[in-house]
């Protein structure tokens, strides 16, 4: 399924979901297309290549796509990483503590002369006439972690920050009966409070109508996009709640 996020005469950003078997982890894609460029960011898993490479045909060539972002190294977000090299020309941006992992999916030939390794601080990317950035998440689950943050549409791709299983709506209504889709997946796989306040002290300087995670339904407009922010804030990990966990059996 193609949604729309945000659309003017030169700017667009998608998002794809629905690809998936029913026995994976249900994820979503996203492009961003300026004028003749494009993003991919999340490529996601390889059985997806031919609906989500048809998808993207019908808005823009693939061969247009200039970047692949990957938040991080898992296999929900990356696995497709060799076809995509070969079906496009694009550059790979991937946290520079994943950077030999990408080995894996690729040619070592290929990885040499097409992967950036993003620092912590993150980077800016000229897309077209515009510029995305790539935002710092670390821990929000893995240690090398970017988002993205595209200021012409004020959207935020939050990666796994946001995430939602088991809801069966595109965009969250009432934030409150959202949370049992929302919160048990976040105090389990986001171990530390403090990851997450700095994250939320630093996207509240953006100007945000959107955050829409990997997985699940997304925030739209002001209102719910604070609510989730201080939501978030106040989430005490599982990991802090149990410290008798790291006791030997």
């Amino acid at each position: 399924m193609k949604v729309s996020l945000f659309e003017n005469e030169n700017h667009k950003v998608f998002k794809f979901s629905g690809f998936g078997d029913s026995d994976e982890v249900e994820t979503n894609q996203f492009l961003i297309v300026d004028g003749s460029e494009a993003l991919l960011y999340e490529p996601g898993g390889s059985r997806i290549n031919s609906y989500l490479f048809s998808e993207i045909a019908s808005i823009i060539p693939p061969q247009k796509i200039k970047y692949i972002v990957l938040s991080h190294q898992d296999p929900d977000v990356s696995a497709s990483l060799n076809f995509w090299v070969v079906s496009t020309n694009a550059t790979i941006f991937v946290s520079e503590l994943w950077a030999r992992f990408i080995p894996h999916f690729l040619p070592k030939a290929i990885v040499e002369d097409r992967l950036v390794k993003v620092k912590d601080g993150g980077m800016r990317l000229k897309l077209g006439n515009s510029e995305v950035v790539l935002v710092p998440a670390h821990f929000l689950h893995s240690e090398g972690n970017f988002q993205i943050y595209d200021p012409v549409s004020s959207i935020l791709l939050s990666g796994d920050f946001g995430a939602s299983i088991g809801a069966d709506y595109e965009v969250v209504s009432n934030f409150e009966e959202h949370l049992k889709f929302m919160e048990p997946f976040h105090k389990r796989y986001m171990p530390s409070s403090f990851a997450i306040k700095s994250w939320v002290n630093m996207v509240r300087k953006l100007d945000l109508e959107q955050i829409v995670p990997q997985h699940g339904a997304r925030f739209v407009g002001k209102d719910n996009v604070n609510k989730f922010l201080d939501w978030a804030f106040n989430l005490k990990p599982l990991l802090e709640e149990n410290p008798d966990w790291y006791k030997l059996p």
